[in-house]
């Protein structure tokens, strides 16, 4: 956890609570960083492409953290004026980062995405996935209403320990997180990204949230797969027909799966009482077992998207 602590203080930001959240499972917050940094932060796309890819996935979760953040970002980068239009609900008045930003909206949508409108994959497709995975994390575990403020060190900060961005170097080594992974489960490298780091952070994180599975029990897990399944992983606002699938498993199963699956599907409407009524059917569950289990919802969900993604990906493949 240091060694994660030290390389986004160096290379992204202070350590605010979107990085804090994770800290009781490292190997997440290892997993999550590494798809942050080779990702979004490194490699042959410019950051502000990647950045308006993040700004795109991010409102269409209703993720108002990661939006004030990353219009903030935009804002650090030279682009208020693009930062102000996109708040005001404008498009772009550049029609590739206008393209490039429905894109990212689009795969909040169940079925086939937009193509995606430029190179690298690998970098938008890690940027895109791991935005929808935050996302999710972040709604679920942060206090409603909270914003990062502008991220600006010149500026008051929200509140006590809000993030304040480093300046950005433009030299980082792409691959030089990958070192925290060791010893971590790899999964399997995805097409899409072509041997490029991005895809080994993500199939990293892939691996290591699913472990939260191991929190559940074979049937509980059955429901989580086929309600989140049954949304191709999207978010719903119908909370009530979430619930319907939890009559077939008994009680003290059931609470299990519905923080698994609010955390994949509707992580703004998981409460406090529902995740203490799961950590009290075994004295043994901690914070740590806690972000397991958000995890594995959130990656249960991503996944869909991923697979949605890579079905594009690979069909544009064959008709180039």
């Amino acid at each position: 956890m240091a060694r994660v602590y030290d390389q986004v203080n160096a290379e992204s930001s202070s350590i605010g609570p979107a990085v804090q959240m994770t800290s009781p499972a490292p190997e997440i917050l290892a997993a999550g960083w590494s798809l942050t940094r080779e990702a979004q932060l490194v490699g042959t796309a410019p950051v502000l492409d990647k950045t308006l890819v993040a700004l795109g996935v991010s409102p269409t979760n209703r993720c108002h953290y990661d939006t004030v953040a990353w219009l903030g970002a935009l804002r650090l980068l030279g682009r208020p004026d693009l930062a102000d239009a996109i708040d005001r609900g404008e498009p772009p008045a550049d029609a590739r980062l206008a393209a490039l930003l429905d894109w990212a909206r689009s795969t909040a949508t169940p079925g086939a995405p937009a193509p995606l409108p430029g190179e690298p994959v690998a970098e938008y497709f890690g940027t895109a996935l791991l935005s929808h995975f935050i996302n999710r994390m972040v709604l679920a575990m942060l206090p409603p209403g909270l914003t990062p403020g502008t991220l600006n060190p010149a500026d008051a900060p929200a509140f006590e320990g809000a993030p304040v961005f480093r300046p950005w170097p433009t030299d980082r080594a792409p691959g030089a997180s990958l070192s925290l992974l060791t010893g971590l489960s790899e999964g399997q490298l995805p097409e899409w990204a072509d041997g490029a780091p991005a895809g080994r952070a993500y199939a990293t994180l892939a691996a290591v949230a699913g472990q939260g599975a191991g929190l559940l029990t074979p049937a509980a897990r059955d429901v989580v797969s086929s309600v989140i399944s049954a949304h191709r992983g999207r978010h719903t606002a119908d909370i009530d027909q979430l619930n319907e699938p939890f009559s077939r498993l008994p009680e003290q199963e059931q609470t299990g799966a519905r923080v698994a699956i609010l955390a994949g599907l509707a992580p703004s409407a998981l409460t406090d009482d529902q995740v203490a009524a799961w950590r009290a059917t075994d004295r043994r569950y901690s914070d740590h077992c806690t972000v397991y289990l958000l995890a594995y919802g959130a990656i249960t969900a991503v996944s869909h998207i991923e697979a949605d993604l890579a079905e594009t990906h690979t069909a544009g493949a064959k008709n180039a």
